[in-house]
């Protein structure tokens, strides 16, 4: 069966501390949209029983296959289950070290495949219990719908959110952000994001990323530059995105422009 691990966007993103187990409180809201990866999971009986054969194509990642989140996602359901052999060809689409949560996804992605063709009957909730073991924006995309995410990205609350109605800019501007390096630059605060007050809407990282990665900045001014109602880094970096009403603006030449000098873009709805 064929899946789509879609990436996400941070609506504001809030670094309140650092916690005892390493990790950091966070305050942000998460959107999914629709730059996708394919990852397409089949139960195959040439392969032995709980274990997995797997390959990526497209873009190429970093680090052995074997760290791979679908990997992870794999280990972690058969360590509970008896799975049959199983194949999966991963096609990676959405860029890497940008603050998309495409591995994220990925690893999310396979627990519901896995939970789906080898009928396991797990919740949603026990899903986000595994997810949670995977990373800290995995449990996020097992329901994959607009949520108030705090803790260290494993405490999802719904959430409607007005930007679904608006058309989004997506720009990779062909760099990544280590999040360990992104993290280092940040000074912690305590003072949460005010979801009611749009214009305090803001990401932590951006500022110290800029500053380091200049070509983040210029991906943000040519988002204004096009029009662009809202635009902020997501995440720890480097994609950044810009917001318009729909039908404001022509798309696909926005998109050939950004790849003209040599970004990645996507433009499109929110799903």
């Amino acid at each position: 069966m064929i899946y789509f691990p879609n990436a996400k966007i941070n609506y504001g993103l809030r670094i309140l501390n650092r916690r005892e187990d390493g990790y950091h409180n966070l305050k942000s809201a998460f959107i999914p949209i629709g730059w996708s990866d394919v990852l397409e999971v089949n139960i195959d009986p040439d392969i032995t029983n709980d274990n997995l054969k797997f390959t990526v194509k497209g873009i190429e990642i970093e680090g052995d296959l074997e760290n791979n989140l679908v990997v992870k996602a794999h280990e972690l359901l058969k360590e509970d289950f008896d799975l049959p052999g199983l194949e999966a060809v991963l096609l990676k689409n959405i860029p890497t070290g940008a603050g998309l949560g495409g591995g994220s996804s990925d690893g999310s992605f396979m627990l519901k495949a896995i939970n789906q063709l080898c009928d396991l009957n797990l919740t949603n909730e026990q899903l986000e219990t595994y997810a949670a073991k995977l990373g800290s924006d995995c449990p996020f995309f097992i329901k994959n719908r607009p949520a108030l995410v705090t803790g260290r990205g494993e405490i999802l609350e719904e959430l409607e959110c007005q930007i679904q109605s608006k058309e989004i800019l997506l720009i990779h501007p062909g760099i990544g952000v280590s999040t360990s390096e992104a993290f280092a630059l940040l000074t912690p605060n305590p003072t949460p994001l005010d979801y009611s007050q749009p214009s305090t809407i803001i990401n932590d990282f951006q500022d110290s990323v800029c500053a380091r990665v200049p070509v983040v900045q210029e991906a943000l001014g040519f988002l204004k530059n096009h029009g662009a109602e809202f635009t902020q880094m997501t995440g720890s970096g480097s994609a950044v995105y810009g917001l318009f009403k729909i039908g404001s603006v022509n798309g696909l030449e926005l998109v050939s422009k950004a790849e003209s000098i040599g970004w990645k873009a996507y433009f499109g709805a929110f799903l």
